[in-house]
């Protein structure tokens, strides 16, 4: 079974939604409704136009609702919106937690599982991989990694 492919706008709404911390169905609830009362003072991003989002979904087909279910993958994602999938998922921000060289980002410190799951999002256009000889992550738990596009 394939994963659910979202755009850019459609994905960084559903991370979004998701920093809310409301359940998968409230967050369904609430954009099926078009209310969002519920979620707008909870999300990161409370400036962001969810209406505007959601039509952009409509128009082009992405299955945001199939999305927060069950998991999604990024059609395409470019370097800002990586930054900001980082941001809203792992709440990781450039300058703060990792560095950014060029079209590659560095030095970000993520957990296997979050590794794991960064590669189903962004794994069809961005390599995320370990950081060789680098031992001097805070938690040891954690794993310096460098993502990188895979056809730059």
């Amino acid at each position: 079974m394939s994963r659910t492919q979202l755009s850019i706008p459609v994905g960084l709404l559903v991370e979004n939604v998701l920093t809310s911390g409301e359940s998968k169905e409230v967050i369904i609830e609430c954009l099926q409704r078009r209310d969002y009362s519920r979620l707008l003072p909870l999300v990161k991003e409370s400036a962001m136009d969810f209406d505007e989002r959601l039509q952009t979904a409509a128009d082009i087909g992405d299955d945001w609702e199939k999305a927060i279910r069950q998991g999604y993958e990024f059609k395409f994602l470019h370097i800002n919106g990586l930054k900001r999938l980082l941001d809203f998922r792992f709440d990781r921000k450039v300058d703060r937690d990792y560095v950014q060289d060029e079209l590659s980002l560095k030095h970000i410190q993520l957990t296997a599982e979050e590794i794991e799951l960064l590669q189903t999002l962004i794994g069809r256009q961005w390599i995320v991989q370990a950081e060789e000889g680098r031992t001097d992550s805070e938690l040891s738990s954690c794993i310096p990694v460098h993502i990188q596009l895979k056809f730059p």
